[in-house]
This record gives C-alpha cells, structure tokens and sequence, in this order.
C-alpha cells in the first residue's frame, strides 16, 4: 500500500534529518541501518520524513548544511521497501521551469513520489523560485495526476491567517500538512476546527494532518526545535527539562501523547473531522559522531 493510500486511514511517519553533506560514509551508512531497523521495529510506520534543512542569509540566499534529502532517500531504499517523503524549499530554486525538472527527475530518476514543498523565512523577500501554491499545482501536472504521487505542505498554527493559507493549498492539490513540532494543544485544535469548518463550507476534502512530535533531551534540543519554529513556554520546557537524558525523552512523550489527545478529541467532536495522523521525529543520537 502506497503512503497516499494510507493518508485516509492514521498514518504513521518517521521523521529523520538527513546527515551533514560532509559526514563520512561510516556516518551515513550507520544512520540508514539505524532508520531502517527502527522502521522493521516498529509496529507500523508507513513512511520515512526527510527535511531539507538549510539556513538563509539577509538576502534569503540558501546554504546547505545537510545531505539532499533525495539521495539519503535513496541509501534508504537500498535493501529496504520503505516509503519516503522528501521535503523541498521551493522558492529557492532559479524557477518554475527548474522547478519542473527537479520534479521529473525525482519521479523518474530516484522513483520518489511523496513530496513536502516549503516557503521562504521571509514574506518581505522576492525568492526566484515558486511559491507553495503554485509548486502544488505543478505537482499535478507534472505528475499527470498520478493516484500514488502524494503532495505535502507545513502547517504553522501559530502563523496569522494559517487556515486561509490551508485551505488554498488544499484547493490547489495538498493532500496533507505536517506541523511543526507540537508541545502545545492550542492553536493547533483550534486551527484544525476552523479548517475543517472551512473545508465543509467550501465542499473541499480536508488534506491529512500529521501531528508532528519529537523527543528532547536537553537545552540543545530544545533550542534546535524553537529555531525550527516550534512555540514551547516556559511552563512545558521546565517540566520537559526537569530531569535529563532518558528521563527527559519520557517527559516529551508523555506532554506529546496528552497533546494527542486533546486534539484527537476536539475532531472526534467535529461535524466534519480532518483525518489525523502523526509525524514522530527520531532522537538526534543517531548522528553524535559527526
């Protein structure tokens, strides 16, 4: 069953940042076993989530710190049928028409067919490439309407307009969100009922929502998650941080299946629910030794 089959019906991913572009083979390939025993491990996980991590300068111009997500896709796939979903910064390629090219040589080349395009930091600068409304739309048409082609978006619930924002990229082809990091149970509830009120309105079938959580176990983590954009007070980082190490993996797991809850509950709850699954971000130990 392909990931887009199961979007309808809980899916579970595991979201993993691809190695430093210089760590060495040893590094890689010790990552890739680790992901896939994880994957053989667990009960069920339906896909494997790879970000493009990058930073942006003044300018918006990218620098890449990270492995491409399509090539550690791939050392993924050695030896293994696990499914992968391959997040791409958009705006930062020179245009629409490399846009097109690096969709035919994902799908054609390296046989990917989930993808997650994400914007720019910044709304004040003019990026080369296409927005995240305009990438889904070439999406369909690149993929000529493929059923096992699955299209991706982020969803920031703390952002101003968030459910306007959802409900375009839902219009033009999104088949589902996942958020940023969670450790809070609102806005995230409360976004997620507007869009499913929204969606009802409109007679849009609401996209997945992958609830995304990920474990910490110290202030490095807990700094790395915020400059991703994850909203945490202070109230939930002292009870994250009370104890360290696996203690503290314990605290995140604990705030993340009570945040679960709530959410699952405020859907159950809705004349028309949005269908939830969960994004599970692996421990960083994984790449200590590069």
């Amino acid at each position: 069953m392909t990931f887009a089959d199961r979007l309808r019906n809980f899916p579970i991913v595991l979201e993993v940042v691809p190695p430093h572009r210089r760590a060495s083979e040893k590094v890689v390939q010790s990552l890739v076993q680790r992901v896939q025993a994880a994957v053989q491990a667990a009960p069920q996980v339906d896909a494997v989530n790879l970000p493009e991590v990058l930073d942006e300068n003044h300018a918006g111009r990218p620098f890449y710190r990270n492995l491409d997500p399509r090539i550690f896709a791939q050392r993924l796939k050695d030896g293994s049928q696990v499914e992968t979903i391959v997040n791409r910064v958009v705006v930062h390629l020179p245009g629409e028409a490399d846009f097109r090219e690096y969709l035919r040589d994902s799908i054609g080349s390296y046989g990917l067919r989930n993808f997650v395009f994400v914007g720019g930091t910044s709304s004040r600068i003019p990026y080369p490439g296409p927005d995240v409304v305009r990438a889904n739309a070439i999406l369909r048409e690149v993929a000529h309407g493929r059923a096992d082609v699955a299209c991706g978006n982020i969803l920031i619930p703390e952002r101003v307009r968030e459910v306007d924002r959802l409900l375009e990229k839902t219009r033009a082809g999104c088949g589902f969100f996942t958020t940023q990091v969670l450790f809070e149970p609102e806005p995230v509830g409360s976004v997620l009922m507007e869009y499913s009120e929204g969606c009802a309105a409109e007679g849009l079938k609401p996209a997945t929502v992958l609830l995304s959580f990920a474990p910490v176990a110290d202030y490095e983590d807990v700094e790395f998650l915020v400059w991703l954009g994850a909203t945490i007070t202070a109230e939930t980082e002292e009870a994250l941080l009370a104890n360290r190490g696996r203690e503290a993996g314990r605290a995140s797991l604990d705030v993340a299946r009570s945040i679960w809850g709530r959410v699952r509950d405020v859907m159950a709850a809705a004349p028309h629910p949005v269908p939830l699954g969960v994004n599970l971000g692996l421990n960083k130990d994984a790449e200590a030794d590069q």
